[in-house]
C-alpha cells in the first residue's frame, strides 16, 4: 500500500467500505515484519512476513502489487506447497499462463464467472 497501484487500492476499498466484508483481513510486508499492519477493524494488527510461504498458504485469496519479482519467488513455491487459493496480482509475471484470468471486469465478466466455477 505504500506503492501507487497498492495505495490507491487500499483508498478505494476504504472509501467504498470494503474491509467490513472482509472481517479476517491480514496484511503482509517484505520490509516490516511485525510492524503495525493497516487498522481496518480487523483482529490481526501486525505485518506478516510476505516471503513466508507457510503463512501465505493459510490464505484462500491473496491480492498483491508487491510487483513482478515478487510473484516470480512466490508465487510457484505457494503452489508447490499445495496452495490452491485465488492469487490476485496486479504485475504483469503471470498474464501470459494458461490458467492466467485478467481481470477487466464489466469487460469481461463472463470469462471471469467461468473461472471462478
Amino acid at each position: 500500500w505504500r506503492g501507487m497501484v497498492g495505495s490507491v487500492l487500499m483508498q478505494r476499498m476504504k472509501e467504498e467500505n470494503d474491509f467490513a466484508h472482509i472481517p479476517e483481513a491480514f496484511f503482509f510486508t517484505t520490509s516490516n515484519v511485525g510492524g503495525a499492519a493497516p487498522d481496518f477493524g480487523q483482529a490481526a494488527k501486525t505485518l506478516l512476513d510476505a516471503n513466508n510461504v507457510a503463512e501465505l498458504a493459510k490464505m484462500d485469496i491473496i491480492v498483491t502489487c508487491q510487483g513482478g519479482d515478487y510473484t516470480k519467488s512466490v508465487f510457484q513455491a505457494l503452489r508447490d506447497s499445495g496452495w490452491n487459493g485465488y492469487w490476485i496480482d496486479a504485475a504483469s509475471s503471470l498474464r501470459m499462463k494458461d490458467d492466467a484470468i485478467i481481470v477487466l471486469d464489466p469487460v469481461n465478466r463472463d470469462v471471469i464467472d467461468n473461472g471462478l466455477k
